[in-house]
């Protein structure tokens, strides 16, 4: 098994987890609430959180995949549930990625004296 790139893999499984934990923690210094309607670390929760983890699913299906399968079985073996979970992930993200736009589209920016058209 190749525990170089298993270790990399394993370190960015970790990571990734913990950053979409961190995304949902509560922060009263942060600049407006996120569309979850609380105000945490990262406004752009919960998204950034999903995204976070799609890349810690993504990095547990190739170490899984590509490093200990390969180690027992001679050659990468891929689930295909594992690809759809990390899918799955993905689209929800996404969607958040849309909800997010179209909440934060409501809120002028105070800095830059924008305003919203009613035209």
């Amino acid at each position: 098994m190749n525990t170089r790139t298993y270790a990399v893999l394993f370190a960015l499984s970790v990571i990734a987890t913990v950053g979409g934990v961190l995304t949902l923690v509560p922060a009263s210094g942060a600049s407006y609430p996120n569309v979850l309607g609380y105000r945490s670390l990262c406004t752009f929760a919960p998204a950034a959180t999903l995204f976070c983890f799609v890349v810690a699913g993504a990095s547990c299906v190739l170490r899984a995949s590509l490093v200990k399968r390969r180690a027992l079985y001679g050659k990468p073996v891929f689930r295909r549930g594992a690809f759809v979970l990390v899918s799955a992930f993905l689209v929800l993200a996404l969607a958040s990625t849309g909800w997010f736009a179209v909440e934060k589209g409501r809120y002028t920016d105070a800095d830059t004296t924008a305003t919203v058209s009613t035209r």
